[in-house]
């Protein structure tokens, strides 16, 4: 977008050899198309955005119902055995590690909205400053801002009741043990594959957005 941006500032015809209304439609062309593009994309960044953040909407409920279940049958076992079940113990492992995970894939998330939103920003910021106008401000806010990436919230919300879930009901109100745990899947804990093929894939898409809000920039 960036390029498109240069490129129809370089192509511009001069305005000692033709008239100033060849000038104005020659910049016009290229905004129509430019902001087709830009919501194209929007629509597509918004679609992804919904569809992930459905996804995690309903693990998270997955995740607190095998939580409950889990601490249930290990309360039970307990009063049973007079001692902790290595069984339910492994268990209640499992469902930590599966805690720090989507935790990850949240802030992932969070990250993916936020970068957009940036990027649209910044390039729409170096539209107007190339072409010496205001309409990619006005479009950021008709658009952008008005977009479900920018306006929803729930990704903090999943974010917020996930620390607290971990804290009150896996860590024993130990808000600091909760997010070291949170923070980084412990290591000596194994992982598996596709834990380990998700957590790849996710970190490199984001370099790549990334780079790409970078190179929007100024």
């Amino acid at each position: 977008m960036k390029a498109m941006l240069y490129l129809v500032v370089e192509e511009a015809p001069s305005a000692e050899s033709v008239e100033p209304e060849i000038i104005t439609r020659h910049f016009a062309n290229f905004d129509e198309h430019f902001f087709h593009f830009c919501d194209s994309e929007l629509k597509k960044i918004n679609t992804f955005y919904s569809e992930k953040l459905a996804e995690a909407t309903r693990k998270f409920a997955t995740l607190q119902n095998e939580l409950q279940i889990s601490l249930a049958n290990r309360a039970s076992a307990k009063n049973k055995n007079q001692g902790k079940p290595r069984i339910q113990t492994r268990k209640l492992q499992e469902i930590k590690l599966a805690f720090s995970e989507f935790y990850l894939s949240l802030i992932l998330l969070q990250n993916y909205q936020n970068l957009n939103f940036t990027g649209f920003r910044k390039i729409l910021k170096k539209h107007d400053k190339l072409l010496s106008v205001d309409t990619g401000a006005k479009w950021r806010v008709e658009h952008v801002e008005a977009s479900h990436i920018y306006t929803n919230k729930d990704i903090d919300r999943l974010i917020h009741e996930t620390e607290g879930t971990v804290t009150q009901e896996l860590e024993g109100g130990d808000r600091q043990k909760a997010m070291k745990r949170l923070r980084v899947p412990p290591l000596n804990e194994q992982q598996s594959p596709w834990t380990t093929f998700k957590v790849g894939l996710f970190s490199g898409s984001f370099i790549v957005l990334f780079l790409a809000v970078v190179l929007s920039g100024e």
